[in-house]
């Protein structure tokens, strides 16, 4: 048998009154229906709540100690509750949303401040994390949208393609290639790469992978498990360089300098999506999507019921019949 709130809330007020009578008169049962309640725990637990007096009931050592934690449960379940009513009453004025690239510049930027500009008494949470992380409160309810990087991205609910945005190579502003207002992969084959397992840096890390080796050759990589934004400073100490996305050329620091990289003159880039669950009501969601769907149309097919939304926009085979 599991052990429910209503079994504990039966317990916790014969415990409060004192009395399996008074317990029944405060909740309108009958005192069987307490006591059956108390037994049932008491016979999932294996040991007794109560001792039963002419005075009422008392506590045993064990007791005491079950009704304490029980207490604790429903504290928790009320308090669970009245955040989910307080979610519900604040869906129409506010928005979450996640992300883990630099806001310093690009578009994310841009279309964050055009939507605090048309929508100026919203309230927002904003949230950082890894994209599993993140797509996971997205699934739990618990973040309305998300924008994330494209790459390898499987996503059966709400997906909209967004924008490209270039990689650049973060120097140290005394490096040789400094000098360059545009650089080649093949000028970097013997540079050492400070690179991040956080998103997007596994996606960065496998750009310079894919540019760089050919043959016996590897990239010199070492990787930390910082974001890619508290990686940058080492750089300027001349620890290696980097390969970031653009919007992260808005964060000025000191000794180091951005320059666009390039594959056979064409840039290197992460493209970027939306992730939302399609069943969620909030109108502030609806009103962020509208306004990515007005600045960054879906020019891509629409998905066959055998196809997902990100199939569809990365140009795969329609799998159904």
């Amino acid at each position: 048998m599991t052990i429910e709130t209503h079994h504990l809330r039966y317990a916790i007020t014969a415990l409060e009154q004192g009395s399996i009578r008074k317990a029944a008169l405060k909740l309108g049962v009958q005192q069987m229906t307490i006591v059956r309640h108390i037994e049932a725990i008491e016979n999932r637990i294996g040991y007794s709540l109560f001792t039963r007096r002419r005075d009422g009931v008392h506590p045993t050592d064990d007791g005491g100690d079950f009704m304490q934690a029980a207490r604790r449960i429903l504290r928790d379940m009320e308090s669970l509750t009245a955040t989910t009513r307080s979610s519900r009453h604040t869906r129409g004025t506010r928005i979450s949303i996640g992300f883990y690239t630099s806001v310093s510049t690009g578009n994310l930027r841009a279309t964050l401040s055009e939507f605090r500009h048309r929508h100026p008494d919203l309230q927002w949470r904003l949230f950082e994390g890894t994209r599993r992380e993140l797509l996971a409160e997205v699934g739990r309810g618990q973040i309305d949208i998300v924008i994330v990087t494209a790459g390898d991205l499987v996503w059966p609910e709400g997906f909209l393609p967004l924008w490209p945005e270039r990689c650049v190579a973060v120097l140290p502003t005394h490096h040789p290639l400094a000098a360059e207002a545009i650089l080649e992969w093949s000028m970097l084959k013997a540079e050492h790469f400070l690179v991040s397992s956080l998103d997007p840096g596994q996606e960065l890390t496998r750009i310079i992978r894919s540019c760089l080796h050919r043959g016996s050759h590897h990239p010199a990589l070492t990787e930390h498990e910082i974001t890619l934004s508290s990686l940058r400073p080492f750089v300027g100490e001349g620890r290696g360089i980097m390969i970031d996305c653009e919007s992260s050329t808005g964060e000025t620091l000191p000794g180091v300098t951005y320059r666009e990289i390039r594959h056979e003159n064409i840039p290197s880039e992460l493209r970027f999506a939306a992730c939302w669950l399609r069943n969620n009501p909030s109108r502030p969601l609806a009103s962020f999507l509208a306004l990515l769907r007005e600045r960054y149309p879906d020019l891509t097919p629409p998905a066959s019921p055998g196809m997902s939304a990100h199939d569809a926009a990365a140009g795969k085979p329609d799998p159904s019949p």
